[in-house]
């Protein structure tokens, strides 16, 4: 059976012989416009070899391609930022440094990536080392709604040039990755609880705070009394869960933790900084920038913006002072690992499982009002009950 390309040269050989257009047709098995098309071709490429080859139909220039001078300026902030051995060179980071530049508007992370990737930049992605399954069911809190529930953690000291040092107060909501960042001079428990206020005051109450087991964070847990810290406090007054994650296991704030990287490779370490009051004054910027810009595949493509669209709040008035004094009520949760000693270790003091309650997750929930702790399983098993002495001063 002869080819497409054999029918355009036989066609375009019988005519030049004399035959007429629908007699060729008619033998062909083509219309009359067919014939009259590749003779029409044949005489116009008549020093062309591939003329009966036809030409591509996609059009020459698409009306949605990048701007050449953009995909430029975005292959060179990406080169600015793998020169920079500190920096990281994702989308968001890309994305920062073209703000840097001066473009606008800024393209979106698929025009960033699909840039990158048509020059034959693209890093494949490599799964962090570190964390190790014990196989171990763990009593996450799990597909969570926007604010209800937050992740909150410090970083720091960090020196600007000159020695002057800081520190930087991370909160996340785990429900739509919307961040809020606090830079603090100096870490003192009030001045904690403070930024977490403030950072109430912007993105509205959760249900529950989880934290690591810094003193800065949970307080001065001596053999006799506790004392609980302002964050903690703070949290009761407004009625909200502090958690505390399991002692030397980090990634169980992942979704913070995760951000803690990124404001360390794609902002701290991109840019210099004159000063403290530049830094704070840049350090929201980015935070604005992150919570519009970035967009995450657990939302389906959405930035924390986008998530948050008509949905309601429960912002902290800005009025609102830490309490001077632990609240006698609500309840503190520690999640805890008990190994083959059978300890749970809250903060120094411990208690004694039984066997049957070893190599897995306990959560100890202590009760403010009754000064009571209890440990239980995940299947709501009690491990243990008994007295837990508290003292309302703070530390």
């Amino acid at each position: 059976m002869p080819s497409e390309e054999d029918l355009r040269k036989e066609a375009v050989r019988r005519r030049r012989a004399g035959e007429a257009p629908a007699e060729i047709a008619t033998a062909l098995g083509r219309s009359d416009r067919w014939v009259r098309k590749w003779v029409g071709r044949a005489e116009e490429e008549s020093d062309s070899l591939t003329w009966a080859a036809g030409r591509p139909r996609a059009p020459h220039s698409s009306p949605n391609a990048t701007p050449p001078e953009l995909v430029a300026a975005i292959l060179d902030a990406r080169a600015r930022l793998v020169a920079n051995p500190r920096a990281q060179y994702g989308a968001l980071a890309v994305a920062w440094e073209l703000r840097r530049m001066g473009v606008s508007p800024i393209p979106n992370r698929w025009t960033i990536e699909r840039v990158i990737s048509r020059a034959g930049l693209a890093k494949a992605r490599s799964r962090a080392a570190g964390y190790v399954s014990k196989n171990v069911p763990y009593p996450a809190l799990e597909g969570v709604e926007p604010g209800e529930v937050h992740q909150a953690d410090l970083i720091g000291p960090r020196h600007l040039h000159g020695g002057v040092g800081f520190f930087v107060l991370n909160l996340l909501d785990v429900g739509s990755h919307e961040a809020t960042s606090e830079i603090l001079e100096r870490v003192r428990p009030n001045l904690l609880a403070a930024g977490v206020a403030r950072s109430w005051a912007k993105v509205g109450v959760p249900s529950a705070l989880q934290l690591d087991n810094h003193s800065n964070f949970r307080g001065a847990i001596p053999p006799q009394y506790a004392y609980f810290s302002p964050v903690v406090a703070t949290c009761l007054d407004l009625g909200v869960v502090p958690r505390f994650i399991p002692l030397r296991e980090p990634w169980r704030n992942g979704v913070v933790e995760h951000f803690n990287d990124t404001w360390d490779k794609a902002f701290f370490r991109t840019e210099d900084f004159s000063g403290l009051d530049h830094l704070i004054s840049e350090n929201a910027s980015f935070i604005t920038f992150h919570n519009a810009e970035h967009r995450y595949s657990a939302h389906q493509g959405a930035s924390p913006a986008e998530v948050w669209k008509g949905r309601p709040r429960d912002r902290l008035s800005r009025r609102y002072r830490v309490p001077e004094r632990l609240p006698a009520q609500g309840r503190i949760e520690a999640v805890r690992f008990v190994r083959s000693n059978g300890l749970v270790d809250l903060w120094g003091r411990r208690i004694t499982v039984a066997e049957e309650y070893r190599h897995q997750y306990l959560t100890a929930t202590i009760r403010v009002r009754a000064k009571t702790v209890d440990v239980v399983t995940m299947d709501g098993e009690v491990a243990y009950e008994g007295a837990f002495p508290i003292q309302r001063d703070l530390r």
